[in-house]
């Protein structure tokens, strides 16, 4: 099964050099997307745009949007989605190999690292569905923006799946270790 050979591979050198990269990258990214976010003067944060599940919504941000510039930073998401991926897929396997082979914390990190991944590519396909919304802002077919919006919700899903199970899982190793 592939989730066993997490147990290795990549190995721990390599994930430690992926979680490095991933937050390098995003110290790099992250700001550079801000800045062109803030010249598109969007109205409203990500969260909102993203779970709207309305075209007509949608169509009102981009009247009021400086489309060229939203448009560059939705492209340096892609960045963005590889590092935040990158993270949660080696972090996962960090946290899951510090318990022992079979266990419920490491089987449970493997499949996280992966969701972490499907996340990103959810993310992906939901920037794909922006980026043809951006090509028509006022005439785009509403089912899009409501496409876009599924794909958004199983994105932050699985982020906050992840997120929640890093935290609980390095709580839990923190006792272990204070219980030896």
């Amino acid at each position: 099964m592939i989730l066993e050979k997490l147990n290795e591979w990549p190995s721990p050198k390599i994930t430690k050099h992926l979680l490095i990269f991933s937050i390098i990258l995003t110290i790099i990214v992250y700001p550079i997307m801000a800045y062109f976010f803030i010249l598109s003067k969007y109205p409203v944060g990500f969260i909102e745009s993203q779970l709207s599940f309305s075209g007509s919504v949608l169509k009102g941000h981009y009247k009021i949007t400086n489309i060229n510039y939203y448009r560059i930073m939705q492209i340096l998401d892609y960045a963005y989605m590889i590092s935040y991926g990158t993270f949660s897929f080696s972090l996962a396997l960090i946290i899951s190999r510090k318990f022992e082979n079979g266990s419920f914390w490491s089987n449970s990190g493997h499949l996280i690292s992966i969701l972490g991944i499907f996340a990103a590519c959810c993310d992906a396909i939901e920037n794909a569905f922006i980026l043809a919304m951006l090509t028509d802002p006022s005439g785009f077919p509403d089912i899009w923006a409501i496409t876009h919006s599924c794909f958004a919700l199983v994105k932050y899903i699985l982020l906050f799946t992840c997120i929640g199970w890093a935290i609980v899982a390095a709580i839990t190793l923190l006792i272990k270790k204070r219980s030896s």
